[in-house]
């Protein structure tokens, strides 16, 4: 019996030492980025008026490396200020990768980047970054 309570106890202090190293989250996104057509337009994205583009969101750790291997179970989202500057539609079977619609006039904004455990990607927010809609061709 003694051995038991002796064995258990020994298990416990070694379980609390203080010299061992706090689990790493590996997931929790210290940045967001933005890409289109494997180009990083993150801090100036531009529409063509009307059309439809497919971006890709990708997150960053505290070192700026990108997290990977995370899409099944966390999410992405876009929100554009004003709400009418474009429309965002997720891409089936990829949480990172969205269609976004830009409106039929040219006009500027901003956008946002969510991020989550669910659909509404509402658990951390980045930027706002600057967004445009111009004339197809431009």
């Amino acid at each position: 019996m003694w051995y038991v309570l002796s064995l258990v106890l020994a298990l416990f202090v070694a379980a609390c030492d203080s010299n061992e190293a706090p689990p790493e989250e590996g997931h929790h996104p210290h940045s967001a980025a933005l890409f289109l057509d494997g180009v990083d337009v993150t801090d100036d994205l531009v529409l063509p008026a009307g059309e439809t583009v497919r971006v890709e969101v990708r997150f960053y750790d505290d070192v700026g490396n990108q997290i990977t291997g995370i899409e099944d179970e966390h999410f992405a989202a876009l929100t554009f200020t004003p709400s009418t500057l474009a429309t965002t539609a997720d891409v089936d079977g990829n949480h990172f990768l969205k269609d976004v619609t830009a409106q039929g006039e040219i006009a500027e904004g901003t956008y946002s980047i969510g991020y989550g455990h669910d659909a509404a990607a509402d658990e951390e927010s980045f930027g706002p970054y600057a967004v445009r809609v111009v004339a197809t061709g431009s």
